[in-house]
This record gives C-alpha cells, sequence and structure tokens, in this order.
C-alpha cells in the first residue's frame, strides 16, 4: 500500500507542473508584437549660468515607418544643479504628444514632471554615466483638438547605465553603448509594471567645445498597457548636443554631462 502511494506521489511530483503549465498556457492570451522602424532626432541644449546653475531645453522627434508616419513630438526644460564635475542633480517639466493617427487629430496629451540624480566619472580607457530619473506623467486623449476627459496619471521610473570608449586616447570620437531600463508604478498600472527596455550602439563624436551628436542604433522593447501588447522598434537615432557657456567669468572650466534619451 504504501509503494503505491509512493508511486503516486512522484507521478504528481513529476507532472503536475506541466499539467499546471498546459493550462495557464491555455488560460493567457497571446503576446502580440508590433515591430516597426523609428528615426528619432533631437537637439538638447544646456545653458551655464553659474558654477553650480545650468538650464536645459532638449526638442524631440521621432517618426514611424522609418520616417514617413508621425510618432510623437517632445520638449522638455528644466534647471540642473552640479555638485561637482561628476555629481548633478535636475528637474523640470516636459510635455509629449503621441500621434494616434496620421494627420494628428487623434493623439495622445502628455505633461510630465521629472527628477534626475546623474553620476559620471571618466577612466584612463573610458567614461561611465549612470542616471536615475523618477516621473510623474499626466495622460489625456485629444480628438479633434478637443480632450476627451479622460485623465490618468502614472509613475515613472529609470534607470540609465551608459560607456563611451574613445577610439584612441584623447581623442574626439568614440564608441557608445547604453542600457535602460523604465519601470512603472502606481493605482493605474495594472498589467504592465515594465514599461520597456532601451538598447543603444552608437558613435559619439565632439565637434567643438560647444557641439558634439552621437548616431547609432537602438532597440526599444516596450510592453504596452493591457500587457499583451508589445512594441519593438529599431530605432535610427541622430541626436545633437550644445553646452553654451553664458557666465560673466568663465575662467574656471565646467565638465558638461550630456545623456542620451
Amino acid at each position: 500500500m504504501t509503494y503505491k502511494w509512493i508511486k503516486t506521489f512522484i507521478l504528481i511530483f513529476f507532472f503536475l507542473p506541466y499539467w499546471l503549465q498546459a493550462q495557464t498556457e491555455e488560460e493567457l492570451p497571446s503576446k502580440n508584437i508590433n515591430e516597426q522602424v523609428q528615426t528619432w532626432i533631437s537637439l538638447n541644449s544646456v545653458f551655464q549660468f553659474t558654477k553650480h546653475w545650468s538650464g536645459l531645453a532638449d526638442i524631440h522627434m521621432r517618426r514611424s515607418n522609418f520616417a514617413n508616419d508621425p510618432s510623437f513630438n517632445f520638449i522638455r526644460f528644466g534647471g540642473r544643479y552640479n555638485f561637482n564635475d561628476n555629481i548633478k542633480l535636475s528637474g523640470g517639466y516636459a510635455h509629449l504628444w503621441l500621434a494616434k493617427d496620421e494627420n494628428w487629430t487623434l493623439y495622445l496629451n502628455e505633461n510630465r514632471i521629472y527628477q534626475e540624480l546623474i553620476l559620471a566619472d571618466t577612466y584612463p580607457t573610458f567614461g561611465g554615466l549612470f542616471r536615475i530619473r523618477t516621473e510623474q506623467r499626466f495622460f489625456n486623449n485629444v480628438e479633434e483638438g478637443v480632450s476627451l476627459q479622460d485623465d490618468f496619471y502614472i509613475n515613472r521610473i529609470r534607470f540609465l547605465l551608459s560607456i563611451a570608449v574613445p577610439f584612441k586616447k584623447g581623442g574626439e570620437t568614440s564608441f557608445l553603448v547604453a542600457n535602460e531600463v523604465h519601470l512603472n508604478f502606481g493605482k493605474e498600472v495594472v498589467f504592465n509594471t515594465f514599461d520597456q527596455n532601451r538598447f543603444t550602439i552608437g558613435i559619439k563624436q565632439k565637434l567643438s567645445k560647444t557641439w558634439s551628436f552621437d548616431c547609432g542604433y537602438m532597440l526599444v522593447y516596450q510592453q504596452l498597457a493591457n500587457g499583451t501588447d508589445y512594441n519593438l522598434n529599431h530605432t535610427i537615432r541622430l541626436f545633437f548636443y550644445s553646452n553654451f557657456d553664458l557666465r560673466k567669468n568663465k575662467g574656471e572650466q565646467i565638465k558638461h554631462i550630456q545623456t542620451i534619451d
């Protein structure tokens, strides 16, 4: 009798997980992945007012179907406090228009408040940067210029690690690799605590003391709010960066930090 019970227990122990998995697969909806090619162009500017204080201004445009269809337009403004060359604290406001049709008659309107901490340093063979950014995001759909009054709110936290490796010591051209994870939280978040992951590789080029740019490829894997739909975006990036020193006394040189987005 005991032997039969042992055999029964072994059978249940080994085969029950597979049976449960099969039942779960039948009950869960299928995953839908929307794969597309996009182009993202931006201008990111820093205006140095004093030794410790600077202003920030970004303009972004992303297009879908390579560059044929609208995706979103985005602006961001803020201020930054520079503790030193390696630690910087920023905050500000941003606005995003996410197109839901080709004519911009239906789009998602987003107001965003953000805060971020940047830790950066330069090593003998590469430059490293870590950024943590928190965002309070307020959404509303707009149709034919009229609000649909369906406001909702989401919190998001982002973790970015970026590494730039010069092709030669002291050179103006670097190989760039970065990864950023986005996580959602809040009452409105049910199925997509994981929001997206952005992996970037490219080339970073310094043009002058004021201007630089990076270009490359960014893979964006994003889970949408319903939990079953995903975007897989192959993104061509072209980001321009400018630094304007507006101080009256420019005797002390300040190390500027520009981060990808």
